[in-house]
């Protein structure tokens, strides 16, 4: 009798072991919910860094991307054009990558939508305590961009950034007379002389090659989202196989999104992003782009995590 209640004992374990061992994988419930499109973006965009120096003598940071920022001494005066003394806080970001672009809603694009290559973009504001503070007359900052290739496109010229002429559309670039670049053998110096006006809104910059695209014939590409996008704030991104662009395209009806300025030949990949009912769906669709060509995407459901593994494969 004990030796059969032994053996029902181990059987017993044995069946518990086994069910234990054949039970899904719980599903990770602690992904993070949106109260919208921004929302995204803000949680998943690049986040600014903080500096201090001190206005008599200036300084120089270095940031976790490589990039070197150098200021002056007596660099800043007030808006008003008064003296700055003390300490002067430095919010600063830069972006590099594809994917970076695209979750800070910064894309490589101009103003009137055309793609641009680029070599690193940043955003820079100077303040003492709350107040934006402005550069004096005759001083510059000198931004120091690695180039992620290794060596310079001589090509780049400086942009600057203006917002974008669509609501909620981020920001796009205008050529930027007032600025300047300069090579060393593995990066690009950025000398910029002015902050964008109004200066409490910070200054991006963008250095960046605007005729690498002119060497392909354009089309417009049709892209037709097959869920209403008003259901999910749909936000429709080119993002190029071969070149460090990556650009915003626009709804032009309930379900279309245009581009006009596709370049033939080249490889990319349609990236959506939506967000409905807390939730974020995406769609990843590669196409080689050809005149007239029409695509279809439907959104599914994803998580961030997911959503951003498969964004950081197109760099």
């Amino acid at each position: 009798m004990k030796t059969k209640t032994a053996y029902f004992a181990i059987l017993i374990t044995l069946v518990i072991a086994s069910c234990k061992k054949d039970s899904p994988t719980p599903t990770n419930s602690s992904a993070n919910t949106y109260s919208s499109i921004q929302d995204f973006y803000n949680t998943n965009g690049v986040q600014k860094q903080i500096y201090t120096i001190d206005a008599s003598t200036g300084g120089m940071f270095v940031s976790p991307k490589g990039t070197k920022v150098t200021i002056p001494a007596n660099a800043f005066v007030t808006q008003s054009g008064g003296p700055v003394t003390g300490s002067v806080t430095i919010e600063f970001k830069d972006i590099y990558s594809k994917s970076d672009m695209l979750l800070s809603n910064v894309p490589s694009m101009t103003y009137y939508g055309a793609p641009l290559k680029s070599a690193g973009e940043f955003f820079i504001i100077a303040k003492v305590g709350s107040v934006a503070v402005v550069l004096d007359a005759g001083k510059a900052i000198t931004v120091e961009q690695p180039a992620m290739d290794g060596f310079p496109d001589t090509a780049m010229v400086p942009f600057v950034a203006v917002p974008d002429s669509i609501p909620g559309g981020g920001i796009s670039w205008w050529q930027n007379p007032n600025d300047s670049i300069n090579y060393a053998a593995s990066s690009y110096i950025y000398t910029m002389y002015n902050f964008s006006n109004p200066a409490d809104s910070g200054t991006w910059c963008n250095s960046d090659n605007y005729m690498f695209f002119a060497a392909y014939p354009q089309t417009t590409l049709g892209i037709v989202a097959n869920d209403d996008h008003a259901l999910y704030n749909t936000q429709v991104f080119l993002v190029f196989s071969s070149v460090n662009s990556m650009v915003h395209v626009y709804e032009s009806s309930a379900t279309n999104f245009d581009y006009s300025f596709a370049p033939i030949g080249l490889e990319c990949t349609i990236v959506a992003l939506g967000v409905k009912d807390g939730k974020l769906y995406s769609s990843f669709t590669p196409i080689t782009i050809a005149s007239g060509q029409t695509v279809n995407f439907s959104l599914t459901e994803t998580t961030d995590v997911a959503f951003k593994a498969q964004l950081n494969a197109l760099n």
